[in-house]
């Protein structure tokens, strides 16, 4: 969720929320996916802010774990207090992008302050907010369930 302290330490009590039988009160707007790092090894459970489109786990982020993923590859996430698996499609594409966090922004604010997107009037994200956010290492991650 941050990379500051405060946030690191609120990511812990989220995760212990959403790993607990009360992740109710967090888990219809958050998940956990884990990532391994792919030159450190390390395992990461990130709690990201998720929304559901088409069959899919639409997440928006601006943190670098997202570099982890890798094409074909499962990754463990917790979703509504079960552990399950899901093929992650990193979308960076401007198009695909927006029409994604179309559906993210309104769902997910906290994502639109992080990424400086915001919604135009038509409830599109602003374009040039949209680009500037890519550029600066934003994307959507489409999470499919395969378990």
């Amino acid at each position: 969720m941050s990379g500051t302290l405060f946030g690191r330490a609120g990511d812990v009590v989220v995760r212990k929320l959403l790993r607990s039988p009360l992740h109710g009160l967090l888990s219809q707007r958050l998940l956990i996916i884990t990532v391994t790092g792919r030159k450190t090894g390390r395992i990461y459970s990130n709690p990201v802010g998720y929304a559901q489109h088409d069959g899919a786990l639409l997440v928006g982020s601006v943190a670098g774990w997202r570099r982890n993923l890798r094409p074909g590859e499962l990754v463990p996430i917790r979703l509504r207090g079960v552990d399950v698996r899901a093929e992650a499609e990193v979308i960076t594409d401007e198009e695909r992008a927006a029409e994604f966090y179309r559906v993210i922004l309104p769902r997910n604010p906290v994502h639109a302050r992080y990424a400086g997107i915001h919604i135009d009037p038509d409830g599109q994200p602003n374009r040039a907010d949209l680009r500037r956010a890519l550029s600066a290492g934003a994307a959507v991650i489409r999470l499919t369930v395969r378990d």
